[in-house]
């Protein structure tokens, strides 16, 4: 059995080494096999005496144009300047640090309550005065009053809390309008 395999084999090579036009019968022959093991060493010397085939290098057009209708460069290069800056070079010491981007987004908001009502599973919906509402989305106890002034400040991963200056709990919301 091994024999006839290692036969194959290099009848296989031979072949593939006189040309390279049968490769689509040289890959079907390698998925023919049933050992896991010969199959990836068939294909690995597929890869390894593959040559580039001529169409797939050709990068030029083919067809051919008359001389006179050749389009001539202009004589002085439109330079484009580019709308994006480019990003920033690391070095070397720099590989794998965290640059800090300073960004001027709002860190924390403080609002008036204006209603408290609570959903079906007991999760607080808070209108405020103006106009934003807030739903709860953990599922701790967490009481508010009408009246009473809050914040809203980001937390990680663009999730909201809800808290207050007299206590030193928050809750998760999340902003329905």
């Amino acid at each position: 059995m091994r024999l006839s395999l290692i036969v194959a084999g290099i009848i296989l090579m031979s072949a593939n080494a006189y040309a390279n036009t049968n490769l689509g019968q040289q890959l079907s022959n390698c998925a023919a096999k049933t050992d896991k093991l010969e199959r990836l060493i068939c294909y690995d010397e597929l890869a390894a005496n593959a040559k580039p085939s001529a169409h797939i290098m050709t990068t030029t057009n083919t067809t051919k144009v008359a001389p006179s209708e050749v389009p001539k460069p202009p004589a002085t290069p439109n330079v484009v300047t580019p709308l994006v800056a480019s990003p920033q070079v690391l070095s070397v010491d720099d590989f794998g640090l965290k640059t800090k981007v300073v960004e001027d987004e709002v860190d924390k908001i403080y609002f008036e309550i204006s209603a408290v009502k609570k959903a079906p599973y007991g999760e607080l919906i808070i209108t405020f005065t103006n106009g934003q509402v807030w739903k709860q989305s953990s599922p701790e106890r967490y009481k508010v009053d009408k009246g009473q002034r809050i914040f809203i400040e980001t937390g990680a991963l663009n999730s909201f809390l809800l808290g207050s200056d007299d206590r030193n709990a928050t809750t998760r919301v999340r902003r329905l309008k």
